[in-house]
């Protein structure tokens, strides 16, 4: 049985006791002074009525204070209850999961709802009895345990002292099966969970719930309540591409901008280059949409950028920027190999490739194309090049096809195109450990086919814009090339026929790539070459197959995933400066130390001639720029929606959950078991009111 006060004002009703009966004294001495100094008679008298009404006085004052005693209890908001007091617990084994997300990162007046999660986290260390034991878990994805258990408070403090909001997505479940695991091993007898979050809905996963079951209390704190605005929007996305078509040389920079707010939201967004403010528009975006924006910026120098897209800020400025890094595409050496050769150029099969490749006399393309007959392919080294490309070839000098194989296995890209000259019977027999399919006979299509674009997400088609597409997919083919797969081949279709049969399909070997486009790349068997779409097309082509468009000058992560290193060279060493500057060391071509969103830069450093340290301070001397990675935070988080308590009892089915307000936690919780004592405590004072007024009217 026990009474608890959950207010101070009780304190400063007791202070209002004290000051009556000081009173009182005092003006019983002044009376003891007079009743010597009076005349004896009068003196007589008035003992005699002073004796009389001293009761009266005293059962007045102690009406009175009696009243200021019970109103300062009923301020308080007292309950009474059976059970121990809440305000003297016993010793607890308590698992504190904090979520970490870049949500928690919203504004809530001058603090974040993290730093008051941890304020609350310390002041409740603090008010714990002694021989308690804590631990901590940190909810962001991958949830881990950042502290085992300790009663030390001190140490545990330091602990808390030390985090700091991340810019990771949230994983609550992963965080309680990781509090279970905890309080299975705890020493006390009575143990609890403390969840300190948001109640964002991103964080709950119900697969993740699947292996959570046990009877331990979880008392969640929302931290959501605290916060002083609403999220208003963000930059969902950005998508960079290089214009080739214009001679000025384009880089067009498409951002999404999603709105929040249920009102039209007026929003400047801004292009930034190498840290500095190029472009700026003010955007008015629908309640609820999201906003698509493309930026247009002209190249004057073949030099790397390093950029970001951001908006206004508001609440939560994490995903208020998006960064991404340009580098112009690089120099592509590929030999075109002319199966079919003609006196009159437009009538040659290299006369639309080559153009394409490079359609102006100053290479914007950055691909360098180089035309070779089939009696020069011999005198050509191989080496010298990324891709060659096979267009219309019938066959190729005896032996020859063996150094095709070691130009793939090394690393090189092989593009087929083709046309009448093309013997099945050699590309089958001899070309067999190239080609993913055999060949099967050529099909010619009376009224025309189409390319089938709809659904596809080939990294080569992304660029394309929807009336592009359109325009690809009314091209006609009159001619192709019916495949077979083999049995022992591995091989993806890149893009369909609208008869259903492929039209290119591409085979990694070894190191290097084969792609075959099973019609021809002149206008013999298709329109395709003479239509402005055709020159993007075989450009991304050549660019993908030479690993152009996969490099790590476009490579754009998530928070936490991991960087692999795609150089062939296995003789570097290599470098990672991080977005703030520190270094890292790339071991074994994986970096996953990615939990910072921003630009990084990779160097290469021979290791022939330095021994890198494990702690780098500076770049090495000797060291280039190998390329760039972006790191990104995953907008998941920043979606807006609550989860409800019943979700999260069906979540956690089994456990006792109890979600509360934080501000209610700074001091002691009333139970659902304890009495309110607030409204007897006031009808008692208004009795003593009523006793007071009877007592003044008699005397």
């Amino acid at each position: 049985m026990n009474l608890n006060f959950s207010s101070p004002l009780f304190l400063y009703g007791l202070l209002g006791i004290t000051i009556p009966v000081l009173i009182h004294l005092l003006t019983r001495r002044q009376q003891k002074h007079i009743r010597f100094s009076a005349v004896y008679l009068l003196a007589q008298s008035q003992k005699r009525s002073i004796k009389k009404s001293r009761p009266n006085r005293l059962l007045l004052l102690l009406a009175r204070c009696l009243a200021i005693i019970l109103f300062s209890l009923a301020l308080a908001d007292p309950f009474f209850s059976f059970k121990q007091s809440e305000a003297f617990p016993s010793p607890t084994s308590i698992v504190f999961i904090l979520d970490d997300s870049y949500s928690m990162g919203t504004q809530a007046d001058k603090e974040t709802l993290f730093d008051h999660a941890l304020e609350f986290v310390v002041e409740g260390i603090a008010r714990a009895p002694e021989k308690s034991e804590y631990s901590l878990v940190l909810a962001s994805s991958p949830a881990r345990i950042e502290q085992d258990w300790t009663s030390d408070k001190t140490v545990f403090e330091k602990i808390l002292k030390a985090q700091s909001v991340s810019f990771r997505t949230t994983h609550i479940g992963h965080a309680v099966e990781q509090s279970i695991k905890l309080l299975d091993s705890a020493k006390q007898e009575k143990k609890k969970i403390f969840l300190l979050t948001d109640l964002d809905k991103n964080g709950w996963k119900e697969k993740a719930f699947a292996k959570v079951t046990a009877p331990y209390p979880v008392k969640v704190l929302n931290f959501s309540s605290l916060q002083s605005d609403d999220n208003k929007g963000m930059v969902k996305n950005v998508q960079i591409s290089q214009e080739f078509l214009t001679q000025s040389r384009l880089l067009r920079v498409k951002a999404e901008i999603r709105n929040f707010s249920n009102t039209l939201s007026r929003r400047p967004l801004s292009l930034f280059l190498e840290g500095k403010i190029v472009k700026e528009e003010l955007l008015d975006i629908p309640p609820g949409q999201t906003l698509a924006h493309e930026f247009s910026y002209p190249l004057r120098r073949n030099q790397p950028l390093d950029g970001k897209v951001h908006i206004s800020d508001d609440s939560l400025t994490t995903d208020n920027s998006r960064y991404f890094s340009f580098h112009p595409s690089q120099n592509i050496k590929v030999l075109v190999v002319d199966g079919d050769p003609e006196t009159i150029s437009h009538q040659s099969e290299s006369f639309y490739l080559e153009r394409a490749l490079n359609p102006f006399s100053v290479s914007l393309s950055h691909i360098d194309p180089t035309i070779s007959t089939l009696a020069e392919l011999p005198l050509r080294n191989l080496s010298d090049f990324s891709v060659v490309i096979l267009a219309n070839v019938r066959e190729l000098s005896p032996g020859y096809e063996l150094e095709l194989e070691k130009f793939v296995l090394n690393g090189g890209a092989l593009l087929f195109g083709m046309g009448d000259q093309v013997d099945p019977k050699y590309f089958n027999e001899r070309l067999g450990n190239l080609l993913p399919v055999k060949l099967d006979s050529q099909h010619q299509v009376k009224e025309g086919a189409h390319l089938l674009l709809k659904n596809n997400s080939h990294p080569v088609m992304k660029v394309f814009s929807p009336k592009e597409l359109e325009e690809m997919r009314e091209i006609n083919f009159y001619s192709m090339y019916t495949i077979q797969a083999r049995e022992d081949k591995i091989f993806k279709v890149g893009t369909w026929f609208s008869n259903q049969s492929p039209a290119v399909i591409e085979s990694s070997v070894g190191k290097g790539i084969v792609v075959l486009f099973l019609s021809s790349l002149d206008r013999d068997w298709n329109d395709f070459p003479i239509q402005p779409t055709f020159l993007p097309w075989i450009q991304r082509w050549t660019q993908y197959s030479a690993r152009g468009l996969d490099s790590i000058f476009r490579q754009s992560l998530l928070v936490g995933e991991s960087f692999r290193q795609n150089a062939s060279s296995t003789d570097n060493n290599w470098i990672v400066r991080a977005p703030d500057g520190t270094l890292h060391i790339l071991e074994n071509e994986v970096f996953s130390n990615t939990f910072q969103p921003g630009i990084y830069h990779l160097f290469s450093l021979p290791s022939s001639e330095t021994r890198i340290q494990k702690t780098l301070k500076k770049i090495p001397k000797d060291a280039e720029p190998a390329g760039t990675f972006t790191v990104n935070i995953d907008v998941q988080e920043s979606e807006t929606g609550k989860i409800s308590q019943k979700e999260i009892e069906g979540f956690l089915e089994g456990m006792k959950i109890e979600i509360q307000k934080p501000h209610s936690q700074t001091t002691t919780p009333q139970t659902s078991d304890g009495i309110p004592l607030a409204t007897p405590f006031l009808l008692m004072v208004a009795g003593m009111f009523l006793i007071e007024g009877w007592m003044v009217r008699k005397e």
